[in-house]
């Protein structure tokens, strides 16, 4: 069992490219260090490798943010979500959208709002 505030983090804005930059690699470090966890909580069916791979997958995404404000929103829900995850303040569908291709998210003009509500769009 974990504490709700166990891993939470006070809002700080960094200042510098250099100060975000350890944050966000501390941050990955975790995700990384907990990833069996994520699997084994949420009765995942992947193996932890996948789970690493796509946590990378998500952080490389925006690597190549240039705007220091931008990096201080994504690295604020990052850790949100990092928290929620560990916490286990989701359920496992909500872990398992992670692992959907990309192009099923996407939406057609067919689609009604039902169909765009389970794809969780607008």
């Amino acid at each position: 069992m974990t504490l709700a505030t166990a891993f939470a983090e006070t809002t700080k804005f960094s200042t510098s490219n250099a100060e975000m930059r350890l944050r966000v690699l501390n941050l990955y470090r975790r995700y990384l260090r907990h990833s069996r966890e994520f699997v084994n909580s949420y009765d995942l069916d992947v193996p932890a490798s996948e789970v690493k791979t796509k946590i990378r997958q998500e952080f490389e995404r925006h690597r190549f943010v240039n705007d220091l404000a931008v990096k201080n929103v994504l690295y604020m829900k990052a850790q949100m979500e990092f928290q929620e995850t560990i916490n286990f303040w989701k359920q496992q569908c909500h872990v398992m959208k992670y692992f959907e291709p990309i192009q099923s998210y996407s939406t057609t003009a067919n689609d009604n709002f039902v169909q765009k509500f389970l794809k969780g769009t607008d």
